[in-house]
């Protein structure tokens, strides 16, 4: 049994304990060393902690008192450094400080600072990748600035290294966005920490639709509709239809074409042709600003009014069948693993997604001779990322040989037989 007579008045040490010996303060009786009957010898720093009511303890490694209480004092120290900077010294868990970020992050979701779709590219690098990568209970006071330097190789492994480096890069970002907000809120004593430094030596290149493949796509496409089974079905499937359509024509991003309500949306009549135009306010914009985008397309938003039971203005143009609210971003994806599997595009060596779509109406603009200015302007991205991403066409060949074969028609973008 352990005998313990009275506390120190100021650290809440048991004096005269059987558990503790060889007593020494530190500093004044901020802290103190020891030995204990167990430890052969060996002396340990303990030291208690009234803002976390909790108590530091260490191994000191060294059975000489000199060494003790030289090593004694520099824990205390650090600690006192901490303690005085506003930082914690257990701190919480690493999972939790991450779950805090992500509350705060969309935070600024609800203040239009950043999209609902860039939160879920944070939440899904997060939860997949940079809490696993420390583990959930892992202490975030045992992390100091190297903690992340093998991150991009774990990244690479766990993949088997079908990850490019700059999606490495961004998820280290987020982990500096992460380490930052720690700081602020004095769960660590330092805002960044040192991670693998890579360089991007040419811009990632996503893949995309030829003329030729597009021209399979919307033709099998049509068909595709064509065989709806049932109601639920042929609304689905003339929804996607329209929806891929637009998105080829005036390429918005994804998440701009998805929250675009009919308000933000007028047909007008130019020179015989139904022309679009949207109206994107800038909180549905990835970059913030608000844009007009003028582009072929009027009759698919037509179409739409025709067999869509919602189009109030302040209805979402890619509506669920029976419901006022929009098409979910797992039911849209289903549909098209559905008509690329029919279009039999899912076999091609590439992989073409929803964005492909916007990257093919970029190219189209390009090909066309319509200016980067512009087509940055409708795109809502700047002149240099169109000239970094889009400097691989050959303009000239595009001139002499591309633009012979390549129009619209009433579907969209297609070839000349």
């Amino acid at each position: 049994m352990v005998v313990k007579k009275h506390a120190h008045p100021k650290t809440g040490f048991k004096t005269e304990s059987k558990a503790f010996l060889n007593q020494h303060d530190i500093l004044g009786g901020k802290g103190m060393i020891y030995t204990t009957p167990a430890s052969n010898g060996n002396f340990y720093f303990r030291t208690w902690i009234a803002e976390e009511k909790k108590y530091v303890r260490k191994g000191l490694r060294t059975k000489v008192l000199e060494d003790a209480i030289k090593k004694g004092e520099d824990e205390m120290l650090g600690i006192l450094t901490k303690l005085n900077t506003g930082h914690t010294i257990f701190g919480i868990g690493w999972g939790d400080v991450c779950r805090k970020f992500l509350e705060h992050t969309q935070e600024r979701v609800n203040t239009d600072r950043i999209t609902q779709g860039r939160y879920g590219t944070i939440k899904t690098q997060i939860q997949k990748w940079i809490i696993p990568y420390i583990g959930d209970r892992t202490k975030i006071s045992e992390l100091d600035r190297s903690s992340f330097v093998e991150f991009g190789m774990y990244r690479r492994k766990q993949t088997k290294n079908q990850v490019e480096d700059v999606t490495i890069r961004n998820e280290y970002t987020t982990v500096n966005s992460i380490i930052k907000f720690a700081a602020r809120y004095g769960y660590l004593p330092f805002e960044r920490v040192d991670v693998e430094q890579i360089k991007i030596h040419e811009a990632p290149r996503r893949d995309t639709f030829t003329p030729e493949e597009y021209k399979v796509f919307y033709t099998r496409m049509r068909k595709w509709v064509g065989e709806a089974s049932d109601f639920h079905e042929d609304y689905m499937r003339r929804m996607i239809r329209d929806f891929i359509l637009i998105k080829s024509n005036a390429f918005p991003r994804f998440g701009e074409l998805i929250q675009m309500k009919w308000e933000m949306t007028q047909i007008v009549d130019y020179k015989g042709e139904k022309v679009l135009k949207l109206d994107l306010p800038a909180h549905i914009c990835k970059n913030r600003k608000r844009r007009t985008v003028i582009a072929k397309g009027g009759r698919y938003l037509e179409r739409i009014k025709e067999y869509s039971e919602f189009t109030e203005p302040d209805d979402f143009v890619f509506s669920h069948p029976t419901k006022r609210k929009v098409l979910s971003k797992p039911v849209m994806y289903k549909y098209w693993k559905e008509v690329m599997e029919y279009s039999g595009l899912d076999k091609l060596d590439k992989k073409l997604t929803y964005y492909s779509l916007r990257h093919f109406g970029i190219t189209a603009r390009l090909m066309a001779k319509v200016p980067v200015y512009e087509v940055s302007k409708i795109a809502g991205t700047s002149v240099r990322f169109i000239e970094t991403h889009y400097e691989h066409l050959d303009m000239g060949m595009l001139l002499d040989t591309a633009l012979k074969s390549f129009t619209i028609d009433e579907n969209g973008f297609a070839v000349r037989e």
